[in-house]
């Protein structure tokens, strides 16, 4: 999903709480543990298989990092809004979550380097005709993954859109589906994920698919500010695993190619 913009915070007090271990120069690198964030209802990116383990193109991608530096990852899952008060108050070392870079977020955060940038679509049911552009959206009820840059863009148009918001991906596309909203707009692999799954194939259609953010504010890892070292480290992994063909090998696991 191109996605998520998190709820406003005031940094000031999440450092204060959180940014006390930077103070003294200590980098992640000095951990044999990384501890990863992310949100378990965003296929193929974080989901749950079906023997509910915690999986996806993100959760493979920083593992492989992550074994590259020679550490041991830890996964958590959570809200999104959440992910950044999060990694701020040290709770968490990474953010792994198809997290857009924003400049917004950018203030707060330190990115890895962008690894993907899908553009997004509006998912309605298979029978909805009525939805064919974004000047259609008007006067219809249209959910939003809670804080993701989805909501962001709807919540600057200059239509009225009546937005519902949710902490879980899932929770939004099943509203849909008891015709509770007219559509959900999530990234498009996320979208194409829900149309085709066992649990509603059949059911849902992309209806459009549209840019709402520049290429260079696609997905890309988080970690604190402040930690050079770590985020040299990561980047460097990351681009290993882009030149010897791994990531294309992991985007093709998830049908991302």
């Amino acid at each position: 999903m191109f996605r998520r913009v998190t709820a406003v915070i005031v940094l000031a007090v999440c450092m204060g709480i959180g940014g006390a271990g930077f103070a003294s120069g200590a980098s992640i690198m000095e951990s044999g543990v990384i501890r990863i964030g992310t949100e378990g209802t965003y296929p193929p990116f974080e989901f749950y298989d079906d023997g509910q383990n915690l999986v996806g193109f993100d959760i493979d991608i920083s593992k492989a990092i992550i074994e590259k530096l020679g550490k041991k990852a830890e996964v958590s899952d959570m809200a999104f809004d959440g992910l950044i008060p999060a990694l701020l108050t040290g709770k968490i070392d990474l953010i792994a979550a198809a997290m857009n870079a924003t400049e917004e977020r950018r203030r707060r955060v330190d990115f890895s380097g962008v690894y993907i940038a899908p553009d997004a679509v509006l998912v309605t049911k298979t029978e909805n005709s009525a939805i064919k552009g974004i000047p259609d959206l008007a006067g219809k009820k249209i959910g939003v993954q809670l804080g993701t840059v989805e909501d962001l863009y709807l919540s600057g148009l200059d239509i009225p859109i009546d937005i519902k918001r949710y902490q879980k991906t899932d929770d939004a596309v099943r509203e849909v589906l008891l015709d509770r909203n007219d559509g959900v707009f999530l990234d498009t692999p996320v979208g194409n994920s829900y149309v085709a799954s066992d649990r509603f194939g059949g059911y849902l259609k992309v209806s459009l698919k549209e840019a709402i953010i520049p290429e260079d504010e696609g997905f890309a890892f988080a970690i604190r500010k402040g930690d050079p070292e770590f985020l040299d480290a990561f980047n460097r992994a990351l681009e290993e695993i882009k030149n010897s063909g791994e990531l294309d090998r992991i985007k093709a696991k998830y049908s991302l190619d």
